[in-house]
């Protein structure tokens, strides 16, 4: 004979919240974040004009033949 089907077990249910764990303080003004992300943006914009400069120098090698 078929075992019966298993019974629905919805596990602990939870009557209070979690515990709130303290964040740390803010440390940084929107000015210095707004400096820390301008040059993270300076930083990838040379990065892509290098490695596509890069590429055309590595491009132009493998068409030339001399």
């Amino acid at each position: 004979m078929a075992e019966p089907a298993r019974q629905y077990d919805p596990g602990r249910v939870w009557t209070s919240p979690a515990p709130r764990v303290p964040q740390p303080a803010a440390t940084q003004t929107d000015e210095e974040r707004e400096d820390v992300s301008i040059k993270i943006g300076k930083m990838i914009f040379y990065i892509t004009v290098a490695a596509g400069l890069w590429f055309f120098y590595w491009f132009n090698g493998i068409q030339c033949p001399c």
